[in-house]
């Protein structure tokens, strides 16, 4: 009975200077403690009306030949949404929409940064053009990026 008395006041010795000293901080697992501490590979960047790189304001997927073929569509970019206020809504950019060149350049395969690496070689405020293959039909679509 006397070492069981001996452990525990050992227990709550350590729970108090543990508690004073702040070392105790160190096996909570609150949520605001891990919100702290963790590493995150992630950075936050303030969105302005200007940026600084180029964009076309647009979520898409690439088609690839044999998708097009088998969906009698064409191989490009698939808009799936146009961002409000965008450079492509302002242009009459629509969801749906297959983009297929940009100035010239073929959009094509299955690289999701293909379209992205196009765009972000060009400087904000220039003008390109789109060819867009839309209702199956092929329209030009002038965007200030």
């Amino acid at each position: 009975m006397r070492k069981f008395l001996l452990a525990l006041l050992g227990v709550a010795l350590i729970f108090l200077v543990g508690q004073k000293t702040g070392f105790l901080n160190y096996f909570k697992t609150d949520s605001r403690t891990l919100k702290n501490t963790q590493p995150t590979n992630t950075s936050f960047v303030e969105i302005s009306e200007e940026p600084n790189r180029p964009i076309i304001g647009i979520h898409y997927r690439m088609i690839d030949k044999q998708t097009a073929i088998q969906n009698e569509l064409v191989e490009g970019a698939y808009v799936t949404q146009v961002i409000k206020g965008s450079p492509a809504e302002k242009s009459n950019l629509q969801e749906e929409d297959i983009i297929t060149e940009i100035n010239g350049q073929t959009v094509s395969g299955l690289d999701e940064q293909s379209l992205y690496n196009l765009i972000i070689a060009l400087k904000p405020g220039a003008q390109i053009n789109l060819k867009v293959w839309r209702n199956k039909e092929i329209k030009i679509i002038y965007v200030i990026i």
